[in-house]
């Protein structure tokens, strides 16, 4: 049996987060600083460390932490951003997830399933997306697995390492909403 299961990260929490989780958000968080740290929104002086602090804070309390169950010890993380709120509760969120090696494959599935589902049934969101750069190979297929599906690739959206890169867009939405299309 696959032990991952996710639990929200909000104030309180945050607060008594050990350094050895934190320690994992911040090495993960530090493995993708191009997408995280070198945007105009994290830009700044302030070491990484910090950043990563301010990012967790900022996204409270739609931030949650992936964890061995058997272990607790923490396999990685979501959180949303650019949320769009609807009348009583969030219509659409982008979601940046992000699992540790040792969690690909299944266990990242199942956890990020999970998630999935609550926040759909409990969050009662409408819509999630998530973006990842056009040459990625493992993201997308990862979403597809999820049920994503591909609603657009910008082209050249971003720089990279001083190159223009294109980024995709994927989504799913709430199969308990029925939602109708406008065009």
């Amino acid at each position: 049996m696959l032990t991952i299961n996710f639990l929200n990260l909000n104030k309180e929490r945050f607060n008594k987060l050990d350094f050895a989780a934190f320690q994992t958000i911040f090495a993960l968080m530090l493995r993708h600083r191009h997408k995280l740290f070198d945007d105009e929104y994290f830009a700044g002086n302030k070491p990484y460390i910090e950043r990563v602090y301010e990012i967790i804070q900022e996204h409270l309390p739609y931030f949650w932490l992936f964890y061995d169950v058997k272990t607790g010890e923490i396999l990685g993380f979501c959180y949303f951003y650019d949320i769009v709120p609807g009348k009583n509760h969030i219509y659409s969120a982008f979601a940046s997830i992000c699992f540790a090696k040792k969690a690909l494959g299944m266990r990242a599935y199942v956890g990020a399933k999970r998630l999935m589902n609550h926040m759909f049934r409990e969050l009662k969101v409408t819509k999630i997306k998530a973006e990842c750069y056009s040459d990625n190979l493992l993201v997308p297929n990862f979403l597809a697995k999820l049920d994503f599906q591909h609603e657009a690739t910008l082209k050249c959206e971003t720089i990279v390492q001083n190159r223009p890169k294109d980024i995709e867009i994927w989504s799913i939405f709430n199969p308990d909403f029925k939602i109708r299309h406008l065009y």
